[in-house]
């Protein structure tokens, strides 16, 4: 008896194991990328046309589990990146092809999957200070060493740089740690300089006036205005420890009575200052969040003020943002609580709440090529990762951040830097 059950169990396997190769031979048969799967059967088949991508390597793909095969036979994205995120799937070389294998099939959620995603989204519409701190500290406050291995080695800035090429992606350029202004090579340190100087050029700023950085990371944006401008003070907020601790460290250089780096919510400080500055911060306020937010950044603001809007924006989608797959896995794997809007949800806001945008770039090539950076030290540094985050948790910042710099050179995310004056 048990002899004919492991016979039927076989020829299950090997049936879904056919089943499967038929499956992504159909759908990825015109593929332009080269992926190589292989099944637990050790069967290996070679997908695609083969088109040049910067990153070289194919994609290898090794489906460990019957179980892991019937995700893929159903194209169901996200059980198959929670699959690989608990190792019943293992994908080595060029990962940031996940992106166009999940736009080339067209993988959606599954009804109940999204119906999942909208209920979280309603619970999470409104950022308060409590939900925004547990989520900041949970995607923010990993431990500062696994931090360490990938953000660049000056500012520990993350948000996105500004090369000087943003379409040449060279490996070894992005790894090479940097020194910042004084590097010679297009370096990730030396782009996050030259961001954080973007934004002091367009303040104009005059000597004794004040700044205040929202969500301010590590304090970069901070530095890089004292190193050029006489501030009276320049103030920073953050919900995340590691900044706060980090980041003190890269101010102590200049005068203490010239800088403040707090750890908290930019709302519980109600000073008015001459100019403002935020950095990828406003993807933390919730799907309902961005007036509230304009508007709290306008009170803090005098009138003829400038302030440098800087944020990832969503394309328009005619699906809720929470049905996309990438998104639904970040958000529970993670970036807990993040949303993104359009470009035209941004000016608006800005516009009826007491702003005017003088000046609109679009940064996209730029934050490709960041988070292709993190993504490149990162992988040179796998065992120290694996240390600090743990195999899964390892396995779920490979997604997110290969998903992120594809997707952001295909077009499927923005990021635009709007520069503003108080009206």
């Amino acid at each position: 008896m048990g002899k004919q059950r492991n016979k039927t169990s076989a020829a299950s396997q090997d049936a879904t194991a056919t089943q499967l190769r038929k499956r992504l031979e159909s759908t990825f048969k015109d593929f332009p990328y080269r992926v190589i799967y292989s099944d637990w059967t050790g069967d290996e088949v070679a997908l695609g046309e083969g088109k040049a991508h910067w990153a070289v390597k194919p994609l290898h793909i090794h489906i460990k589990t019957v179980a892991a095969g019937r995700a893929a036979i159903a194209l169901d994205g996200l059980r198959f990146l929670e699959r690989f995120r608990n190792g019943e799937i293992d994908m080595t070389g060029n990962l940031y092809l996940l992106s166009e294998l999940r736009d080339h099939a067209g993988l959606t959620l599954s009804r109940w999957q999204l119906f999942g995603q909208v209920l979280r989204a309603r619970v999470l519409q409104f950022q308060d200070l409590r939900r925004a701190r547990k989520n900041v500290k949970t995607h923010y406050d990993v431990p500062q060493a696994a931090v360490n291995v990938y953000l660049d080695q000056v500012y520990k800035a993350y948000s996105c740089a500004m090369f000087e090429d943003p379409h040449e992606f060279n490996a070894k350029a992005m790894t090479d740690p940097g020194n910042g202004s004084s590097d010679t090579f297009d370096s990730l340190e030396k782009a996050q300089w030259r961001k954080f100087k973007d934004a002091v050029d367009f303040l104009e700023a005059r000597e004794g006036e004040t700044l205040l950085d929202v969500g301010c990371g590590y304090g970069g944006q901070l530095a890089v205005a004292l190193e050029n401008v006489s501030f009276d003070k320049v103030v920073g907020w953050t919900l995340s420890t590691n900044q706060v601790l980090e980041g003190k460290k890269l101010l102590s250089e200049f005068g203490p009575e010239k800088w403040e780096l707090n750890e908290g919510d930019y709302r519980e400080d109600d000073r008015v200052f001459d100019h403002i500055t935020s950095t990828g911060m406003i993807s933390h306020v919730g799907p309902r969040g961005l007036v509230p937010y304009v508007r709290n950044i306008r009170r803090r603001i005098r009138t003829g003020g400038r302030y440098v809007h800087h944020a990832i924006m969503a394309r328009h989608l005619a699906s809720p943002l929470d049905a996309e797959v990438g998104i639904a896995f970040n958000k529970r794997y993670v970036w807990p609580g993040f949303h993104w809007f359009t470009v035209g949800q941004h000016v608006q806001a800005l516009e009826q709440n007491g702003f005017v945008v003088v000046k609109a770039l679009s940064l996209a090539p730029h934050y490709a090529k960041t988070v292709a950076a993190w993504y490149e030290r990162m992988m040179a540094n796998t065992e120290e990762m694996k240390m600090h985050l743990g195999e899964s948790g390892f396995r779920a910042w490979q997604v997110y951040l290969s998903g992120a710099s594809q997707g952001l050179l295909s077009g499927r995310g923005h990021v635009y830097r709007l520069y503003c004056e108080a009206v």
